[in-house]
């Protein structure tokens, strides 16, 4: 059944901005509120046809929505000319979450982790020579899971895979490979994720599988790794991946052609993009879960925005040095941002209004 996208209710501005953007038959124009390059109606009537990611001016009624799905609309230029002069080379840089597993501990401890997990991959890493070091390499343990993401900027679908996952996957005896995969999930928001289709014997379509070469890092086709590309999943940018451990898929299966006793956990390397994006905020990687009030310390005076999910500002306010108390009760519920702009950087808060 075709979806219905609902009628968005837009400012004057950027109405204005988008209207103008589209006569002139430009594919994007800059959202006078975030600093996003936005995809215009024009741009999308390039591309085809509904990516599914609930972009703020889709002419296809959202045909390829999931059902369910929470969006953060798409507020970027992605593969449009002049994209690729954008584009940047980078590693995941800040991690929001970590769930460790058992079985295993190394590189958890506070003088390693997550310093460990954010440069890299290891230079001592061969298709035979795993890295061990803890000041590069983390232990996930089995069932364990983290979560890892970009401050300033998105991973965006480009030609070919998007970003590399690098485990200390090696190969040993007869070409056998010492294989502790995880699955890979993505969201743009932290909120809804979506996660790589997968083969739970063949291992296919899983992270820590593919020993690191040793070669450039962000090529590839000769880097080594588990590589991912965004236009597998329908998502044209994504901020956060989410890596899950599921050795025990192999450990419970004396038959599979990965299966070793000694398997303990998914090691985390580190996680590349060759496709990054800048953007105008800095987003914290806490949630802000409260009910009625946010706090926020500003140094200097500031603007201070409250937005919802689709990135339509609610209100705008200017504010002094100091701690500010943000007063959200008379939002209905739901999920909203909160944005702290000083001139100089902007910081965003993901809220909650229960």
């Amino acid at each position: 059944m075709t979806k219905r996208k609902p009628p968005l209710e837009l400012d004057h501005e950027t109405q204005r901005l988008h209207d103008e953007a589209c006569a002139r038959g430009e594919d994007a124009y800059v959202d006078p509120a975030t600093g996003y390059r936005v995809i215009t109606e024009v741009g999308h009537r390039n591309r085809g046809d509904c990516c599914g990611s609930k972009c703020r001016h889709c002419p296809f009624d959202w045909s390829a929505v999931p059902d369910g799905l929470i969006g953060w609309i798409i507020l970027i230029v992605l593969m449009t000319t002049g994209a690729a002069a954008q584009w940047q080379r980078m590693p995941l840089d800040t991690v929001r979450s970590a769930t460790f597993g058992s079985s295993q501990r190394s590189g958890q401890g506070a003088s390693f982790f997550p310093a460990n997990v954010l440069g890299g991959p290891s230079a001592m890493a061969r298709d035979s020579v795993p890295a061990t070091d803890p000041r590069e390499i983390c232990s996930i343990g089995l069932g364990g899971s983290i979560t890892l993401g970009l401050r300033r900027a998105v991973i965006v679908d480009g030609p070919g895979a998007d970003f590399t996952v690098f485990e200390n996957a090696f190969t040993y005896g007869r070409g056998r490979i010492y294989a502790e995969p995880a699955t890979v999930e993505v969201s743009q928001d932290g909120v809804s994720w979506t996660m790589f289709p997968h083969d739970s014997v063949r291992c296919t379509g899983l992270a820590g599988v593919t020993p690191t070469s040793g070669h450039d890092p962000f090529d590839p086709a000769r880097s080594g790794g588990d590589a991912f590309d965004l236009a597998d999943v329908g998502m044209d940018s994504v901020r956060w991946v989410r890596l899950t451990d599921v050795t025990a898929l192999i450990l419970n299966n004396p038959s599979s052609p990965f299966f070793d006793p000694t398997l303990s956990g998914f090691d985390l390397d580190v996680v590349l993009t060759r496709y990054a994006v800048p953007v105008a905020w800095e987003l914290d990687a806490r949630p802000v879960v409260l009910s009625s009030m946010v706090e926020v310390a500003m140094p200097v005076a500031s603007v201070v925005q409250i937005m919802d999910v689709t990135g339509r500002v609610i209100s705008t306010t200017s504010q002094q040095a100091g701690i500010v108390q943000v007063d959200m009760s008379w939002l209905p519920g739901g999920w909203y941002y909160v944005i702290v702009d000083d001139g100089r950087e902007r910081i965003l808060l993901r809220y909650m209004r229960s």
